[in-house]
């Protein structure tokens, strides 16, 4: 067999004409914001593994290669859309605190999210999946663009503990790209986690090196609780739009509920496909608007419950109530970039289809090591405003049991912009796949009531904003995106799917076929 391969590192080569039998060998997609761990993750697909399976390879190898963003102790969730069972399940593993102590810190769930994930739709063994990341923290790997940038930006927050500050910024000076990075304390751990099972780390000798770790870094953690914390499974129901589920994943329950929302509304106002740039800026800044009072409250996200939402509305920012803090919380005042969370997705041969979003809570975590563990104790409260933001969107058919479209995006709060407009640029107003990522992009940075915009956005676009009352500023870039499709559904024998890797990215996606 001749293996094809599609490798989209920058501008996207186009695809979306290519007709795949799935007799011949299609393995499936794969996207991460860190090139390693997305070419990890692509060999477990070509090796037979399933999404699962390269899911929780991206994961572990993450954290080694991004633990800026991803750590044993992060927090998250993943949509999953498997159609054997025509089935479309999220798995939360969001933040919970590890005591009652103000010095609580989050609990590490995700190991145990993975194993999980990994117990209902993996094939290879998970000690397999572990060890790549294991390898690559104790033998060392050049410091990747997308590490090294994250290192750049956001480094100094490791400055005040010692260990990660020798680590990550020796004599105080941000590891560049290409050097070589040995975590030693980190590979234990995972060794660990691979050898003894990721029930160690809640009731075996890990979670006691955890629970004093902690306690040396000035945290406190009930040993109960960290024994009886679990992963929970719960299925996507919230959007339905089109015949299909829209199923959002995000660290955090607040974002995930902002996504759904400020989604739902979109989709249910259907307008995306109306006017210009700036009407479709405005839109997304309303929904967003509306869906941060959605956000904060415990009601069902419902129909009815959208359309109430969206009855406010309104054409003109002028002589509203000025932006409120709880714009500034959840969806910034600024479009800049943000380490502390990213994204991922898998999609294998069978239509199996996870979108996965993970977070420390804020870059690095709260830039201290857990002593002997290697990796970012976690604060219970993600960081608010301009912090860390990543999202995950599965769309699928549980009719048919098909998959129909996945993307991701991080960066920070601008991510969900990102991904809102990417996905709707293409399923409702229809732009090519291998097109949508160049589209220009805006952020609503509501704390400021002002609409950030990429070059290349009409100045007629941006002229009818301020006629609406936002301040505009530029950006050079809104968040990454990056999606895959299949127009007619997977599984299928011959089947049309495309890619749209973001440019903005420094991370890897591959799609790959034989023949």
């Amino acid at each position: 067999m001749v293996l094809a391969l599609v490798v989209a590192t920058g501008l996207l080569s186009a695809c979306g004409s290519d007709t795949i039998d799935l007799s011949e060998g299609f393995f499936g997609t794969v996207v991460a914001e860190e090139p390693r761990a997305a070419l990890l993750a692509r060999d477990v697909l070509v090796d037979g593994g399933s999404a699962a399976d390269a899911v929780v390879t991206t994961f572990f190898a993450l954290t080694a290669t991004l633990p800026s963003s991803v750590g044993v102790t992060a927090s998250g969730s993943c949509v999953v859309h498997d159609p054997k069972t025509k089935s479309f399940q999220r798995l939360d593993f969001l933040p919970r605190p590890s005591s009652d102590a103000a010095n609580a810190t989050t609990l590490p769930l995700a190991p145990r999210a993975m194993f999980a994930l990994h117990a209902r739709h993996g094939i290879k063994p998970l000690s397999e999946l572990i060890i790549q990341g294991e390898r690559i923290a104790r033998f060392g790997e050049p410091v990747s663009r997308a590490f090294a940038r994250e290192l750049a930006d956001d480094g100094a927050a490791v400055a005040n503990d010692p260990a990660a500050a020798a680590l990550y910024r020796p004599g105080g000076t941000p590891l560049a790209q290409g050097t070589a990075l040995t975590q030693v304390e980190l590979a234990a751990t995972l060794a660990r986690l691979r050898s003894e099972g990721v029930g160690t780390l809640h009731s075996g000798a890990l979670a006691r090196a955890f629970v004093t770790g902690a306690e040396a870094a000035g945290y406190t953690v009930d040993a109960d609780r960290l024994r009886d914390a679990l992963p929970t499974w719960s299925p996507v129901t919230d959007i339905e739009y089109d015949n299909h589920f829209w199923g959002l994943a995000a660290p955090t329950r607040a974002d995930i509920r902002l996504g759904q929302a400020a989604l739902g509304m979109i989709l249910e106002e259907g307008g995306w496909a109306s006017g210009d740039d700036g009407d479709r800026a405005h839109l997304l800044a309303e929904a967003l608007n509306q869906a941060t009072l959605l956000a904060g409250s415990d009601a069902p996200i419902t129909p009815e419950a959208l359309e109430q939402s969206m009855a406010r509305f309104s054409s003109d920012r002028r002589g509203l109530a000025p932006p409120l803090p709880r714009l500034a919380a959840s969806v910034g005042t600024n479009a800049g970039r943000r380490a502390g969370a990213t994204s991922f997705f898998a999609v294998d041969r069978t239509g199996l289809a996870i979108g996965c979003a993970v977070g420390l809570g804020a870059p690095f975590g709260t830039g201290k090591l857990i002593p002997g563990l290697g990796t970012f104790v976690a604060p219970v409260q993600a960081e608010a405003a301009n912090g860390p933001g990543a999202f995950a969107l599965v769309v699928g058919n549980v009719n048919t049991g098909q998959f129909h479209m996945a993307a991701s995006g991080a960066g920070g709060r601008r991510a969900l912009s990102a991904v809102i407009e990417t996905t709707l640029d293409h399923w409702v107003r229809q732009v090519q796949i291998q097109d949508v990522t160049s589209q220009p992009r805006s952020h609503y940075a509501g704390g400021a009531n002002t609409v950030f915009v990429e070059p290349g956005t009409a100045a007629s676009a941006t002229e009818g904003l301020r006629r609406r009352g936002y301040e505009v500023a530029p950006a050079d870039a809104i968040g990454t995106a990056s999606a895959f499709r299949c127009v007619e559904g997977l599984p299928r024998r011959e089947i049309h799917c495309g890619v749209a890797k973001d440019p903005r990215s420094t991370g890897l996606m591959f799609f790959e076929y034989g023949g």
